[in-house]
């Protein structure tokens, strides 16, 4: 049984103990009561009266019916509250969104899934490059990968980024022809090595704390490698680390409000079969 106020646990208690009414003219005071409250919008402790009669006084079915259907127009009442709550947060999100996407473009043509590639990491702009790249798509989902081109192999499937005396380093990728994958064409050799579900080890929120500093990559592996990052790189992450949080609260948000909106329409269903009670006046 849920917890009584102060104020209920009296209430019921008077008519209880009393000799006077019957049980019939007590769950009748007691639902009065309930929608008093319930009128005022004083949900939490309609709720707590509400529960009182039901659990107390299972004999009154009128009273008991009455008290369950309006349970469930304040949770309707609730939720639909809830989801203006949740509708105008998601706004809020969306328009923090909106200034940290100047940097980047939205692209459908490299998989199923709508991605985000930051303006000076395009494909067509950095075809010969060796430098770290962002990969983020619209739910927030985000990781990075090393991308390596030169005139030999150097088999790495690690890296360590590093300034001064500070430093991190990625998993080592085991070399699967996916996340660890290599070719060559006309006499130049490719490496990409992804470091996805975590397997950074940090290197991403060292290369966003530390964007502004002169940051070395060392591409280890049979051979070794060595660039300094170019700031759009560096800045590139940290944006992207940015936004991905981002991306994830409006992704939550978006499948908290559907399924609030599911549960809705579940309840007004229910409601359809039922007697309905008074609505709250705005």
């Amino acid at each position: 049984m849920k917890k009584l106020s102060i104020f209920s646990l009296l209430f019921i208690s008077a008519f209880l103990f009393s000799c006077g009414p019957s049980e019939e003219e007590i769950a009748a005071d007691a639902f009065k009561r309930a929608q008093k409250l319930y009128t005022e919008k004083n949900f939490n402790d309609t709720k707590l009266l509400l529960d009182s009669i039901i659990e107390n006084m299972p004999g009154q079915v009128e009273y008991v019916t009455k008290s369950h259907d309006l349970l469930r127009t304040i949770t309707i009442a609730e939720q639909e509250h809830n989801l203006e709550f949740l509708d105008s947060l998601l706004v809020e999100k969306q328009e923090q969104l909106k200034p940290m996407m100047k940097n980047f473009i939205k692209s459908d043509e490299y998989g199923s899934k709508t991605i985000l590639i930051h303006k000076r990491q395009k494909p067509e702009n950095s075809y010969n490059r060796t430098f770290i790249r962002a990969h983020l798509d619209m739910d927030g989902n985000f990781y990075i990968s090393s991308r390596y081109s030169g005139d030999h192999y150097i088999y790495h499937d690690q890296i360590k980024v590093y300034y001064s005396g500070s430093s991190a380093m990625t998993e080592e990728i085991p070399d699967d022809g996916f996340d660890n994958r290599r070719y060559e064409d006309g006499g130049t050799y490719w490496e990409i090595v992804n470091y996805k579900d975590g397997k950074d080890n940090g290197v991403i929120d060292f290369i966003a704390a530390n964007w502004n500093k002169s940051l070395k990559v060392q591409y280890r592996g049979k051979k070794y490698y060595y660039i300094v990052m170019e700031k759009f790189d560096k800045e590139a992450i940290r944006d992207a680390n940015e936004i991905a949080v981002v991306l994830k609260e409006i992704k939550r948000i978006k499948d908290e409000i559907k399924n609030v909106k599911k549960q809705l329409s579940l309840m007004k269903r229910r409601m359809q079969k039922v007697k309905k009670v008074p609505q709250i006046k705005n």
